[in-house]
């Protein structure tokens, strides 16, 4: 089974922040070509924050449904007003988290972008499939937007959740 040691050293290759920040910080200048005013626009997407719907709807009580029950992924303990209102019984349904924070008229958290890594297609669809921003054509690059920063990427909870889910795919847990 691979590390997660090993998932960075074959699917991570190059650190890009500094290539993303001058192109973000050059958006909407005039006199670019097309191309590179759309470059500068993917740029300055992968810059800004990720919302976050998941951690805004958890901390304000909404959890995971399992199983999921009439196309609801998420439930938290309905409010009396809400019991009344709809005989629903004792849980409140979302189909997903947006859903979920919609329900509670809640703003998503920003998760700030710290850095930017080309990365392999494969990384990439197992860290989109986890939340993460990833770019697949920046440039013919596959960009990742990292939100997390100050130690080794092999440590990042992304990294360690998909390793987690690879070893639940092979039986080895």
């Amino acid at each position: 089974m691979r590390t997660a040691e090993d998932i960075v050293r074959m699917e991570v290759h190059y650190c890009v922040s500094s290539l993303v920040s001058i192109l973000a910080a050059n958006d909407g200048k005039p006199g670019y070509s097309a191309s590179m005013f759309d470059l500068c626009e993917q740029a300055l997407e992968l810059a800004s924050p990720i919302e976050d719907w998941e951690e805004a709807a958890r901390d304000a009580g909404w959890r995971e449904f399992d199983p999921p029950s009439q196309g609801s992924t998420v439930c938290r303990n309905a409010t009396e007003a809400e019991k009344v209102d709809d005989d629903s019984g004792p849980l409140t349904y979302a189909s997903d988290w947006q859903d979920a924070c919609n329900v509670d008229g809640l703003e998503p958290y920003d998760r700030e972008v710290f850095e930017h890594w080309i990365v392999s297609d494969w990384l990439a669809d197992k860290l989109a499939a986890k939340g993460e921003k990833v770019d697949k054509d920046f440039a013919g690059m596959t960009v990742w937007a990292r939100t997390t920063t100050g130690q080794g990427i092999a440590g990042d909870w992304v990294i360690e959740s998909i390793i987690a889910d690879l070893k639940r795919e092979y039986g080895e847990e």
